[in-house]
């Protein structure tokens, strides 16, 4: 049932990086987001430095195409956007803005960091780069693992945070499970995604995953999480979705 749902952070592109192996599997991920209520995707594979983002871009474009053809060849109407997982480390010292690949068309940049140490390091390097951004899985970084209250550094600094499906279901153990049910009820998730890698990966995940979700937050907040905020980013712009997601 198509409920508007726009999946912000997936690796549905096939052979591209560790996401999607062939078009097949790619097709197959899409049927599954489409049955958990979803019209729309990002597809972001991993950009890191030393990428040609150029390229990249170009590769995700022609992929997309295909995949579009091929989806009106089966009659499902689906909407895919290209972007990336930007990988972003303070110390790497990224002077050049245009490594990152944006969501869309938007001025919004879906950023991973690095998993060990304090991500509050990397505020003041991302402030530089002077691009909205959007933390990738904030629940699972090791630091807020540890103390969630650290999720609300990154909230107070001014990024939008997105939150897997896998992490309300314990897909990357009882820990992380924990926290992102802290984050949820602390009311600083501003997305909640996929990340989806495989077809295994989409159905088990989407169905639990949703289930749980459903279990946590009221059908408003299950809705701006997974519709408003997601359409917010992609076509209203950064500081309409950050004010939508604090109402």
């Amino acid at each position: 049932m198509d409920k508007g749902y726009t999946d912000l952070h997936s690796h549905i592109l096939y052979e591209t990086d560790d996401g999607s192996g062939s078009l097949e599997e790619t097709i197959n991920m899409i049927k599954a987001l489409a049955d958990a209520g979803f019209s729309a995707s990002c597809a972001t594979p991993h950009n890191i430095p030393g990428n040609d983002n150029i390229l990249l871009l170009s590769k995700s474009r022609e992929k997309i195409r295909i995949i579009g053809e091929t989806l009106e060849q089966q009659h499902i109407g689906y909407t895919i956007n290209t972007g990336a997982e930007n990988y972003f480390d303070a110390s790497l010292e990224i002077k050049n803005p245009d490594y990152f690949i944006p969501l869309g068309n938007s001025e919004t940049f879906l950023v991973e960091i690095p998993f060990i140490g304090e991500t509050s390091h990397h505020i003041d390097a991302l402030h530089k780069t002077g691009l909205h951004c959007i933390i990738a899985h904030v629940e699972r970084y090791m630091d807020i693992v540890q103390n969630p209250d650290k999720a609300t550094v990154l909230k107070q600094a001014g990024f939008l945070l997105q939150m897997n499906f896998g992490s309300l279901i314990g897909v990357y153990g009882a820990d992380v499970m924990k926290a992102a049910h802290v984050l949820l009820k602390k009311g600083i998730v501003d997305v909640i995604a996929t990340d989806i890698h495989d077809i295994h990966h989409a159905g088990p995940i989407l169905k639990k995953g949703m289930k749980r979700l459903e279990t946590l937050l009221s059908p408003v907040k299950v809705n701006q999480v997974l519709r408003d905020n997601p359409s917010g980013i992609l076509n209203r712009g950064y500081a309409t979705a950050a004010s939508e997601s604090k109402e």
